[in-house]
């Protein structure tokens, strides 16, 4: 035996080394096991918040469907060049009074029709109090729960209102002649 001398610390250190091994296989598994229930948690967490996330999303597009936006309320505004405040009054309460009937109407509904309001509303032409008319033309429409124009609004001269009657009477007259005969 003592011919020999560093077999004995060979032995030793091949079973230090497997038994180091050992230790650190064993420590390591066990490491290995808990991030791997650790993961198994995490994934199952992760199925069961993405479960919910598809329900929410569900839910919400259901909600939306269900919720009607509709317009509430119409706003007139006029733009540059204003006319005298008591006629861009006389214009906003007019159009105001015209727009009336979208109340309460779906705003998707307002909005597949807008091309509509737009040619309703291209050169409108009101009568005021004082006897002098006004053409307004649109020049934007913002449709939201509020359905806002925005336009401009020019007073017309009395030369319009004989042109006006002109081709009324011509019209009218032409009307009679056609029935007659």
């Amino acid at each position: 035996m003592s011919r020999r001398p560093w077999e004995r610390y060979i032995a030793l250190f091949v079973i230090g080394s497997l038994l180091g091994g050992a230790s650190i296989l064993f420590m390591h598994g066990r490491e290995m096991e808990e991030m791997m229930l650790v993961k198994q948690s995490l994934e199952l967490q992760n199925k069961k918040l993405y479960e919910e996330n598809l329900s929410l999303k569900k839910n919400q597009h259901v909600s939306r469907r269900k919720q009607e936006t509709v317009i509430e309320e119409i706003r007139v505004t006029v733009l540059d060049p204003k006319p005298h405040p008591t006629i861009e009054v006389q214009v906003v309460d007019k159009m105001e009074e015209d727009l009336e009937s979208l109340k309460g109407k779906k705003v998707e509904q307002v909005a597949e029709v807008h091309q509509v309001l737009h040619e309703m509303l291209r050169r409108r032409e009101y009568v005021l109090s004082d006897g002098s008319m006004s053409e307004v033309r649109i020049k934007t429409v913002v449709i939201s729960r509020t359905l806002h124009l925005f336009v401009t609004a020019e007073v017309k001269t009395e030369e319009v209102w004989q042109a006006v009657a002109r081709n009324f009477l011509t019209f009218h007259s032409y009307i009679q002649a056609e029935y007659h005969q």
